[in-house]
């Protein structure tokens, strides 16, 4: 529970960070006047500090964080965002969202230095990405990066055979030859013949293709592909909800994005909660990305109407109830996503299974 709070807070923390200061630059670029950055949603919790104009604020709803510009709905005053010309509104709106994919390209980035990435070339050997906690193979030393030579004293070069013999000795001791840097050594475990959902017998995440770590260019063009890659299975996924063809399973709110992030962080470790976080963040920019009333793109939506109708804006008193009612609805959906979540999390059930 410890790991699920406090990995769920720095992510969330750091999505919605990355988000708003997205807000607050471009604002700031435009002159227009911010007066408060807050990270939740109202009612405040407290203020952290002021600096200038603007107050840093920590608020009690933990689901996402504002940027409030003077005279959002109302045009009277010449620093208000209200007062700014179509092009410099939009840009702010957008701003978010974008910084989000940043993140992501970023993270993706830092991966591709740090853990590498699986080519198309065969190793001829089997690497380990990722030791689930509590399982055979963390108990007998295994660690991300190893790579498995021989199982039962018989050389393995692929996926396959490895997870063939680890299926024939579940329950039986099994001897593995690994090689970690210079240093070849044994390791025995025993596969288990009941593992946990979504788990094999001893509990690792593997690939046979070679693993190539990028310099810092070659690393962010394929934090770029990535992104794009993950953007484009989100954006199908968002497709298969409209079209039925995705279940109501598949939809978390936030209690079941803790639960997940929890999972990956004791099972995957930090590298996969850094992927998984590039992944949320790609989530956050695409779903503001929406045109529904108070995200970034259903304001987003007006201002493009009013361009539409060559400078005629829609009444700042209709906006405003537009979006109100639309924060309102969504706010609703959100409670009846947790209400399921709730009931997986007491199901022990999971997402990732």
């Amino acid at each position: 529970m410890l790991i699920t709070i406090v990995s769920f807070a720095v992510v969330l923390g750091l999505l919605v960070l990355v988000h708003e200061i997205g807000h607050f630059v471009a604002a700031k670029a435009a002159g227009i006047k911010v007066l408060e950055f807050g990270i939740g949603y109202p009612p405040r919790a407290l203020t952290l500090f002021k600096h200038g104009e603007t107050e840093y604020t920590l608020n009690w709803l933990p689901l996402g964080g504002f940027v409030r510009m003077l005279g959002e709905e109302d045009p009277s005053h010449p620093d208000s965002f209200a007062a700014k010309p179509p092009l410099a509104r939009a840009l702010v709106l957008l701003a978010g969202p974008f910084m989000n994919f940043v993140l992501a390209v970023a993270l993706f980035a830092l991966l591709a230095m740090v853990a590498g990435v699986p080519t198309e070339k065969p190793a001829n050997a089997v690497t380990i990405l990722a030791v689930t906690s509590g399982s055979p193979a963390e108990e007998a030393g295994l660690q991300e990066g190893d790579v498995i030579l021989y199982v039962a004293n018989q050389r393995v070069t692929t996926s396959e055979q490895l997870q063939a013999l680890t299926q024939e000795f579940r329950g039986k001791p099994l001897t593995l030859v690994v090689r970690r840097g210079d240093r070849e050594f044994e390791v025995t475990l025993v596969p288990r013949e009941q593992p946990p959902a979504g788990e094999g017998p001893i509990g690792i995440q593997i690939t046979d293709r070679l693993i190539e770590r990028y310099g810092p260019i070659e690393a962010f063009r394929a934090g770029f592909v990535a992104t794009k890659r993950a953007s484009l299975l989100i954006l199908n996924g968002l497709r298969g909800m409209l079209s039925g063809e995705v279940g109501r399973e598949a939809v978390a709110g936030p209690v079941g994005i803790a639960q997940v992030t929890g999972e990956v962080a004791r099972e995957g470790g930090l590298l996969a909660l850094i992927n998984f976080t590039a992944v949320l963040s790609i989530n956050l920019a695409i779903l503001n990305l929406l045109p529904l009333p108070a995200l970034d793109g259903g304001r987003l939506m007006f201002v493009l109407l009013e361009v539409v109708r060559g400078g005629k804006r829609i009444s700042p008193e209709k906006e405003g109830l537009v979006h109100f009612v639309g924060m309102a609805i969504l706010l609703g959906l959100v409670l009846i996503v947790t209400y399921f979540d709730v009931l997986r999390l007491f199901s022990n059930e999971s997402l990732m299974r």
